[in-house]
């Protein structure tokens, strides 16, 4: 880790673009943001685009704006991401995920250093730092042809690569302690029994398949429910389970209402269980937990947000309201 912050902060000192890989949960947003913010760019914008979470049709004017009367519905001209980070940063976001047809727009506007618009026939200069990041293996998406080698070169003028939590278990502790004192917990009595020699050690023996952001999703709930569940041997599932995730825990059968409002109450009961023990299972990545799902990501965010377990759909495609 002190190799890699060195690595970060060389990184930061000059304006090449930044490929970050690492699995899911490891902190490459944190590390991409760390990167601008000791830059010299720091005071100009820092602009995320989750190149997974848009849908392809509509993260090419997500990505270089577009004009009005492009299209059905753009009855103004918007900017994209690419000018609204002039003079800062933009992070893309998934990387790997970008169809075969948008990554070769994305390498032209790398080497030019400019974008045109859909709609437009002009080209706007840009002045930004690129980082990108993925879970994926690039070298092996060439490989198989999912992903440009050019594109990849491009990206790749620096490479970081983020370890996993198993790799650096010895980090526990500190870990622990930053995240508890996170939450505003660090003297409560369940944290004084989550830092015990014992309890770390059952921590270190568990994969966390979702890494950092597993570790804190677990520790908020552990402090929240007042249950130390150690985790389990079987990295299947999560690390603890309330009452409501567990097996055969279902709501009762409201034989006193009709049986469409019934339904719907077993129905959503069953897909707020299935959604948190999705995201529990991938460490809260909604990627990876609408692919292990069967579903596209941005019907799974819908799904979200219907049962009020995020915010707003507006931030699958970028768009308002």
């Amino acid at each position: 880790m002190r190799r890699l912050f060195d690595l970060l902060q060389r990184a930061a000192n000059c304006d090449a673009t930044v490929l970050i890989e690492g699995e899911t949960g490891t902190g490459k947003e944190v590390s991409a943001h760390a990167v601008h913010q000791n830059s010299a760019r720091a005071r100009a914008p820092f602009i995320v685009v989750d190149c997974g979470a848009i849908p392809g049709q509509l993260l090419e004017s997500e990505l270089f704006g577009y004009e009005r009367g492009a299209f059905t519905g753009a009855v103004t001209a918007r900017t994209g991401a690419f000018e609204a980070a002039h003079g800062g940063t933009i992070f893309l976001d998934e990387i790997g995920e970008l169809s075969l047809d948008l990554q070769p727009k994305i390498l032209r506007a790398l080497e030019s250093r400019k974008v045109k618009r859909v709609g437009s026939n002009d080209y706007h200069p840009m002045d930004v730092r690129v980082v990108a990041a993925t879970n994926r293996n690039l070298r092996e998406e060439v490989r198989a042809k999912r992903f440009r080698s050019d594109l990849y070169y491009r990206l790749a003028v620096l490479h970081i690569k983020l370890p996993s939590l198993r790799e650096r278990s010895s980090d526990l502790p500190a870990l622990v302690d930053e995240v508890l004192g996170q939450l505003g917990v660090a003297d409560s009595p369940n944290a004084v029994l989550i830092r015990t020699p014992e309890f770390l050690d059952m921590l270190a023996k568990y994969g966390w398949p979702g890494n950092v952001r597993q570790l804190r999703n677990y520790l908020e709930r552990s402090v929240a429910l007042g249950e130390l569940v150690g985790p389990p041997g079987n990295e299947s599932l999560p690390p603890s389970r309330s009452s409501s995730d567990r097996p055969g825990s279902a709501p009762p059968i409201a034989f006193d209402q009709p049986l469409k409002l019934a339904r719907e109450q077993w129905n959503n009961a069953f897909e707020v269980r299935y959604l948190k023990a999705m995201l529990d299972r991938h460490g809260d990545n909604v990627a990876a937990a609408a692919r292990a799902a069967g579903v596209n990501r941005v019907h799974f965010y819908r799904l979200l947000w219907k049962h009020g377990l995020r915010n707003d759909p507006s931030e699958v495609t970028g768009e308002e309201g």
